[in-house]
């Protein structure tokens, strides 16, 4: 039983070390990379978070977040871009 459970611990940890390595890479968005129907073409960033929100604020487009600020009951831990976009119907995107 031991002989059995050490190359099966050894494989669980390789799979976790090696997952937590992708998660510091910088994503770069290359040609023709829309979201919703807006270009974010040739875009860098250290990580990105997609999400939807029903709590709405009052502008559109994309600001900055300096590291300490709040959003949405949130502390920003690091510079941040937030962007709120309206979702382009697909018969007015661009092809």
């Amino acid at each position: 039983m031991t002989g059995l459970f050490r190359p099966v611990a050894l494989a669980i940890l390789l799979a976790l070390l090696s997952a937590g390595g992708s998660t510091l890479a910088e994503v770069r968005f290359g040609k023709n990379v829309y979201i919703g129907g807006h270009d974010f073409s040739n875009r860098h960033y250290g990580s990105v978070h997609i999400e939807t929100t029903t709590r709405r604020p009052p502008w559109y487009g994309c600001r900055w977040y300096r590291p300490g600020s709040r959003y949405q009951g949130r502390v920003i831990r690091t510079r941040t871009q937030i962007c709120n976009l309206r979702q382009i119907p697909y018969s007015q995107r661009r092809r």
